[in-house]
């Protein structure tokens, strides 16, 4: 049981670590690396970009966990 307090624990961690890199680096990137230079669309298409790609390596990463936890569980 303490397996699955840990597993949802190292979730909850990372979405919140996914979360607020998200919010820090990821919504303000046209002030902080294009100095508002950009045309706003195309900061929102690479804001939007990113994000996707961070969510999809999120998933992928989640799913390891799931498979390694259902793993040690049924001594696979």
């Amino acid at each position: 049981m303490s397996n699955l307090f840990l597993l949802i624990g190292v979730i909850w961690c990372t979405l919140l670590a996914i979360s607020a890199f998200l919010v820090i680096f990821i919504a303000p990137i046209d002030i902080v690396i294009f100095n508002n230079r950009l045309d706003l669309y195309i900061t929102s298409i690479l804001q939007a970009t990113i994000a996707i790609t961070i969510v999809l390596i999120l998933i992928v990463f989640l799913n390891y966990l799931k498979k390694l936890y259902i793993q040690k569980k049924l001594n696979i």
